[in-house]
């Protein structure tokens, strides 16, 4: 994550703390996918992450605020 660019587009992965639940699982794609300029977000339960593809210029800060609001953390 410290190697993602403030500003990116394209696809980037958020590595995520512990395992989630399928109700929190649904809050975070609902959180991040309703940001402006993302094109598709997927979590991958065996790998803990969340893979974010942006269509447009998206702020590294807004998708971790989304991940944040979903009650999930991110890997230190």
């Amino acid at each position: 994550m410290r190697d993602t660019p403030r500003v990116f587009i394209g696809s980037v992965v958020f590595l995520l703390e512990g395992p989630l639940d399928d109700r929190v699982v649904d809050a975070l794609l609902l959180s991040v996918a309703s940001l402006p300029g993302v094109r598709a977000c997927e979590h991958d339960a065996a790998a803990g992450a969340l893979v974010v593809t942006a269509g447009a210029p998206m702020d590294r800060a807004a998708v971790v605020a989304a991940i944040d609001r979903a009650g999930c953390r991110i890997r230190p």
